[in-house]
């Protein structure tokens, strides 16, 4: 059963999120106005092709771009406290600059972002990255990296405690033998086992949202099966909330409570996933992602697929970014030049869900 309560007793919400990177060719605009919101104890599905700017916004969430190139911009809000409070008082972002010297001060800028995440990254948000393997450190055991996790909740650890801990935590990721694997190095890790360590890592802090991108993507089928049960088990255990992206929208069907489709950068599509799932017609870049993963036959309506490539980050097209690779926007009535022009609103068209089309314009 699909969890309602989350936009009624939200725990992180991101509002008019904006990412930009500066480099000599132009303005990278790897986020763009993105809001979505994740409620407490709610599984949350952040979803869109390579480059939609999902991971961009996780890394956004806890702190993780370098500054410069990187600013970031807008609300992210964690239990009613904006994390990106009071860093336009040391930034400047003007959007039609090439240069890379748009920071007054950068050692303020990470100063008071550092300040402003003290005690959530890591303690109140965790995270997990798609290469297990690559994420831990090969010079540390696994007891050695859950014990330093485990550090942020319990405070200095001895050696022992550490063990005892990372023991507790393997057993609960469903890891047997949890004592060797406690002993062992990252080396010596299949990539699914590596990935239950990186997952009982990131929770012995027993933090409050846990941020997972893309997770399986390096695993085998059966192994991906395993750990997206194994996430869905523990956050109902714990009364978790988890941020999953991933490119693969038949995940949210099964595991999600909420869904947020992500393409160049904004979010065109969310709301409850049996909303999203249950009806006819959603965003024409939901409708392409849905029917791929429902792998159709050849004889299958074309215009339900997705043509073309992302836009390019530097030089996106006017009006709705998605308008070059739309085949319903021939169904308005002005042929689809209003979508070439103007940037859709969010339009709600069903209680909690939004979606960004002028299809869905009152009156249409």
């Amino acid at each position: 059963m699909k969890n309602n309560k989350a936009h009624n007793d939200t725990l992180l919400s991101v509002n008019n999120l904006k990412t930009f990177f500066y480099t000599r060719k132009g303005m990278v605009k790897a986020v763009d106005n993105a809001s979505f919101r994740v409620g407490r104890g709610e599984f949350v599905c952040l979803i869109g092709e390579s480059g939609s700017g999902k991971s961009v916004s996780a890394l956004s969430i806890m702190g993780l771009i370098d500054t410069t190139p990187g600013i970031v911009n807008g609300e992210i809000v964690f239990e009613g406290k904006n994390v990106l409070d009071g860093l336009k008082h040391v930034c400047t972002v003007t959007e039609n600059r090439t240069s890379i010297d748009i920071v007054k001060n950068v050692a303020a800028w990470k100063r008071k972002h550092s300040s402003n995440l003290e005690g959530v990254r890591g303690r109140q948000i965790g995270m997990i990255f798609q290469d297990p393997v690559s994420s831990l450190n090969p010079l540390f055991t696994v007891a050695e990296h859950i014990g330093e996790s485990a550090g942020l909740l319990h405070g200095k650890l001895t050696r022992k405690q550490k063990f005892e801990i990372a023991t507790d935590w393997l057993q609960r990721v469903r890891i047997s033998s949890p004592k060797d694997v406690a002993r062992a190095y990252p080396f010596q890790l299949s990539g699914g086992m590596a990935q239950r360590v990186m997952i009982a890592t990131a929770l012995a802090a027993e933090p409050k949202l846990l941020i997972a991108d893309e997770p399986t993507t390096a695993l085998d089928a059966s192994v991906q099966l395993e750990i997206l049960k194994l996430l869905k088990t523990i956050q109902e255990e714990m009364d978790l909330s988890i941020l999953f992206i991933t490119h693969d929208i038949s995940i949210g069907s099964n595991f999600s409570d909420s869904i947020a489709v992500m393409y160049a950068g904004r979010v065109v599509e969310s709301g409850y996933t049996e909303s999203i799932f249950g009806r006819d017609n959603n965003h024409p870049y939901t409708d392409g992602l849905l029917h791929a993963a429902m792998k159709v036959t050849t004889s299958a309506d074309d215009k339900k697929f997705i043509k073309g490539s992302p836009p390019d980050s530097v030089r996106r097209p006017s009006g709705c970014t998605f308008h070059p690779r739309c085949e319903m926007k021939h169904e308005l009535e002005d042929g689809g030049e209003r979508c070439e022009r103007e940037e859709p609103y969010e339009i709600i068209v069903n209680g909690n869900h939004y979606i960004r089309c002028w299809k869905y314009e009152p009156g249409h």
